[in-house]
């Protein structure tokens, strides 16, 4: 999960948060898994759109 990506915020769907795999912590999966909590490895957490394996997926098609 090295890459780069951009995920669009579960409270805002006109927002958006840039992450790169390497500042993930851990992706905790949201009860109607529809949505993933990523908690950072700086103490931030973002609920974005996304399965924890679509998550992953978009990160390793976006490696550089």
């Amino acid at each position: 999960m090295a890459g780069k990506a951009t995920f669009t915020l579960k409270e805002d769907e006109s927002g958006e948060i840039v992450v790169r795999g390497e500042d993930i912590a851990e992706i905790v999966p949201d009860a109607d898994f529809r949505f993933s909590l990523l908690i950072l490895k700086n103490g931030d957490k973002h609920f974005v759109t996304g399965t924890k394996e679509e998550i992953e997926d978009k990160l390793e098609a976006n490696e550089s």
